[in-house]
C-alpha cells in the first residue's frame, strides 16, 4: 500500500479535551460521595493497568531488564509536579483526578514507594499487557529478540497485591473467619480499577499480524477479566473495569500504520484507523458482555451492582 497519512491533529485535541472532561467529571463524581459529614465513601484505592494509570512503576520495572525509562526526564511531570514523577505525563493522570475527588492522596505506585499502603497501592506499569509476557513471546511478537512485553501483566500486578495483602489487613488474632472479617470490612471500603487493558495486547499483535488476525484475540484478552474474581474473595465491593479508548486515533497507532495504511483505511472525518478504532468498539462490547455475566450471574445481589461496566 502507499503510504498516506491525513492530518489528524484536530481529531487528536479532541480527544484529549474528551479525556480531560471524563476526568473532570469523574473527579467531581468522586466528591459527591463524601457526605455532608466529610465521612469519605472510601478510604483507599488500588489501581491495575497500564502507561494510562502507572504513577511511577514504569522506571523501576524497566530497570530490571535493564531498559531505558524516557519518562524520568523532561517534559515529563513539568506542568504539575514541577518535575518527572514516573508518569507518562506532563502532568496528573485520570487516577490522580479521581483520587483528589474523592479527598485521598494520589495513589502510590507499588513498585517506587518506600512507605505505607494503608491508603492504597498503584500496580500499573506502563506498556503492561493483559495477557502474560510468555504468550507473545512463544509466538516471537514483537520478534528481533525483544524484551517487549515486559512480565508485567495483569496477572502478575494481581500477584503484587496479593503479598501486599497480609501487611493491610488479616493480622487479627484468632480464627481465619475474624481475620477474613477483617479483610472484607477493609477492602470493602476501597475503590478497585481494573484497566485499561487491551491497547498494548492488541499493538503488539498488529506488529506481526493483520486486523483480521488480531480481532480473533479479543475473546482471550476480554476472558481474563474474571481474575477480578480475585479482588473479590478479599472483600472487594467496588471494582470499575474501564473500556478501550479509540486508539485509531493515537500517535502510536498512526505513526506505526504510516506507510502500511492506504486511504481507505483512514475515517475520512477524523483522520482514525477506522480498523484499529473498530476492534476497540469490538473490545468493549465483549467486555461489557463480560462484565454482565460477572455481575448478573457469577456473584449475588451485594455484588451484582458494584462491578461498574462503563465502557468507552
Amino acid at each position: 500500500m502507499g503510504s498516506y497519512l491525513p492530518c489528524a491533529a484536530t481529531s487528536l485535541h479532541l480527544l484529549l479535551l474528551l479525556a480531560s472532561s471524563e476526568a473532570a467529571a469523574a473527579a467531581a463524581a468522586a466528591s459527591a460521595s463524601l457526605s455532608a459529614g466529610g465521612h469519605r465513601r472510601y478510604h483507599s484505592i488500588f489501581n491495575f493497568g497500564d502507561s494510562f494509570a502507572d504513577t511511577g512503576n514504569k522506571p523501576v520495572a524497566y530497570a530490571w531488564y535493564p531498559l531505558p525509562s524516557n519518562v524520568m526526564r523532561p517534559p515529563y511531570g513539568e506542568t504539575f509536579f514541577g518535575h518527572p514523577t514516573g508518569r507518562s505525563s506532563d502532568g496528573r493522570l485520570i487516577l490522580d483526578l479521581i483520587a483528589a475527588g474523592l479527598g485521598l492522596p494520589f495513589v502510590p505506585p507499588y513498585l517506587a514507594h518506600g512507605g505505607s499502603f494503608g491508603g492504597g497501592a498503584n500496580f500499573a506499569v506502563a506498556g503492561a499487557t493483559e495477557l502474560d509476557a510468555g504468550f507473545f513471546h512463544d509466538r516471537d511478537i514483537p520478534g528481533a529478540g525483544s524484551k517487549f512485553p515486559l512480565n508485567t501483566s495483569l496477572d502478575v500486578q494481581l500477584a503484587w497485591f496479593e503479598s501486599l495483602t497480609p501487611s493491610l489487613c488479616g493480622t487479627a488474632q484468632g480464627w481465619h473467619a475474624k481475620r477474613a472479617a477483617e479483610c472484607e470490612e477493609f477492602f470493602g471500603g476501597s475503590l478497585f480499577f481494573v484497566g485499561e487493558f487491551g491497547v498494548n495486547d492488541y499493538f503488539l499483535f498488529l506488529k506481526k499480524r493483520s486486523v483480521r488476525q488480531t480481532r480473533s484475540l479479543v475473546p482471550l484478552v476480554v476472558k481474563t477479566i474474571s481474575m477480578a474474581i480475585r479482588l473479590m474473595k478479599h472483600g472487594a465491593k467496588s471494582i470499575v473495569v474501564p473500556g478501550m479508548i479509540p486508539s485509531g486515533c493515537s500517535p502510536p497507532a498512526l505513526t506505526s500504520f504510516y506507510g502500511r495504511a492506504g486511504p481507505a483505511d483512514y475515517d475520512a472525518r477524523t483522520g482514525c484507523l477506522r480498523g484499529i478504532n473498530e476492534l476497540a468498539s469490538h473490545h468493549n462490547s465483549l467486555l461489557q458482555d463480560a462484565l454482565h455475566e460477572l455481575r448478573c450471574c457469577q456473584y449475588d445481589s451485594e455484588y451484582r451492582s458494584s462491578l461498574i461496566d462503563r465502557s468507552v
